[in-house]
């Protein structure tokens, strides 16, 4: 859901297309896009199950220097707008820890327990990676996007509409969804690290979706960059609809006890 597409951006670790087909109805984006809200839980509880969580996962980082093993820990509170939500990535490697966090109007680092500033490119990329998420196919409507139609695909038996989300600053992201399931199962877009460099292809794919308090949440992703296996995590415990205030989410209050930081 969420330390999706973060981390290969934020984290500097830093997509096999199905062949079109004739399509015998041309559906509107617009069903394709509530046929997978109504798949992932319905829009109700994509804001009020969802409206919080914690999710634990595994992840594993490829490069030319090899794989890296760590895990994440994301937190999380959805407000009415993508761009609002507050978050926290933490991720454990051997020998570091790196926190990210956006605590409303902050986004914040923390490496090894030391606040350090940022970058405007990391901070750009935290942002526009959330923004490129599969949720925010699921909260279109809200957000103001604009859904354009592509084409209809088959990979195999699997027929798939590809639509198109645009927000309203202008990041697109591709979106597959299964027909027959409504299950988003790929997304792609292109980023550039820096505004000189050349854009990178990212495709994510979803897999092993799971039931977690009458919602779906794809338990594996796998990232690829430029054609790339780069980044492949599993989510081993997702808990949503937690107590957790919003200012568990500024950096001064990260190391504090839970429950300290909820009597701020």
């Amino acid at each position: 859901l969420f330390a999706g597409i973060l981390l290969s951006l934020s984290f500097s670790v830093l997509l096999d297309r199905p062949s079109e087909v004739k399509a015998e109805k041309i559906p509107k984006p617009e069903e394709v896009a509530e046929r997978a809200i109504m798949a992932y839980g319905s829009r109700a509880a994509v804001y009020a199950v969802q409206r919080n969580g914690t999710l634990r996962a595994l992840v594993k980082f490829m490069s030319a220097d090899g794989t890296r093993e760590g895990k994440t820990v994301t937190k999380f509170i959805r407000k009415e707008k993508l761009k609002d939500d507050l978050r926290i990535v933490d991720l454990d490697l051997p020998g570091t820890r790196y926190v990210l966090g956006f605590d409303g109007k902050e986004t914040w680092n923390i490496h090894d327990g030391e606040i350090q500033k940022l970058s405007d490119e990391v901070i750009k990329a935290f942002h526009v990676a959330h923004a490129h998420s599969y949720e925010s196919l699921l909260r279109y409507k809200e957000n103001e996007g604009k859904l354009e139609y592509v084409a209809n695909t088959k990979l195999g038996n699997l027929e798939m509409d590809i639509v198109d989300l645009v927000l309203p600053d202008g990041v697109r992201t591709r979106y597959e969804v299964s027909r027959k399931s409504g299950r988003i199962l790929y997304l792609s877009y292109e980023e550039k690290a820096n505004p000189q460099a050349v854009p990178s292809k990212f495709r994510l794919y979803f897999k092993d979706f799971h039931v977690i308090q009458n919602t779906l949440l794809p338990y594996i992703t796998m990232v690829y960059q430029n054609d790339k296996l780069i980044e492949e995590r599993k989510i081993v415990e997702a808990v949503f609809n937690v107590q957790i205030k919003d200012d568990a989410f500024k950096a001064e209050n990260f190391n504090k006890p839970a429950e300290a930081a909820a009597k701020q």
